[in-house]
């Protein structure tokens, strides 16, 4: 049970680093964590409505809409009518805005791959099974 506790704090500090790299990342962005936190959001799971990304990130219609506006302005997304509901508006990640400021964590990503290769495949199999019941278990408490 005390390494369970020991990893539980090292968990709690490791988000609280991650919000600190989303920040500064953010800020080089112009752009404020949430809009980023969108950004890889839409990146990840392709073209979404503003009610869907509102229902995802916890935020209100007006508060996507505002974020959708930034995110516009620096060219990150396009607002796009779908092509199933003429009536629908979907945002989508514009390629070469999004390779753009995910390249800013280019150096980042390539430490922690180089990091985790030097672990076995099974443990790194065992973090993998881990981390996205982390993530569903911070889900619950924002």
């Amino acid at each position: 049970m005390e390494l369970a506790r020991q990893l539980a704090g090292e968990l709690f500090e490791l988000s609280m680093a991650l919000d600190r790299v989303g920040n500064a990342a953010a800020a080089r962005l112009g752009i404020n964590q949430t809009d980023l936190i969108c950004l890889t959001l839409l990146d990840r799971r392709g073209p979404m409505s503003p009610g869907d990304v509102a229902a995802e990130l916890g935020l209100t219609n007006a508060a996507i809409s505002a974020m959708a506006a930034r995110l516009e302005k620096h060219q990150y997304v396009t607002r796009e009518t779908d092509p199933g509901d003429r009536r629908r508006v979907l945002l989508r990640v514009q390629p070469e805005g999004v390779r753009q400021a995910f390249a800013l964590f280019d150096g980042m990503y390539q430490s922690m791959v180089e990091l985790f290769a030097e672990y076995a495949e099974a443990d790194l199999a065992r973090v993998a099974e881990i981390l996205p019941r982390y993530r569903a278990l911070l889900a619950e408490w924002s």
